[in-house]
């Protein structure tokens, strides 16, 4: 009997092996059509990544004039403030003479 079981499972591994195989042979021609399918999609997400891209530089470049512009702006500030705080610091200076 054990000859039987043995030779019972033998037959029904090997069956279990030629579906398991045939599951992924099916799988590796699905995979491939999926793939085939997916390649006009791909094209269309470079295009999107691309777009992206364009639009972030846009945004980038934006920045960096509204950048130059605050930097433009504060410099006269920042030059009053030093000549202020000098002024300052001069006046308090010649009192403690």
């Amino acid at each position: 009997m054990s000859t039987a079981n043995i030779r019972i499972g033998s037959v029904v591994a090997r069956q279990v092996r030629q579906e398991h195989l045939a599951q992924l042979n099916s799988g590796t021609i699905a995979l491939k059509q999926t793939t085939e399918r997916e390649l006009p999609g791909r094209h269309a997400n470079e295009e999107w990544m691309r777009s992206m891209e364009k639009d972030w530089q846009g945004h980038l470049e934006m920045l960096q004039e509204q950048m130059c512009e605050l930097l433009l702006r504060n410099q006269p500030l920042r030059m009053a403030l030093n000549a202020a705080n000098k002024a300052k610091e001069e006046y308090k200076n010649a009192r403690s003479f």
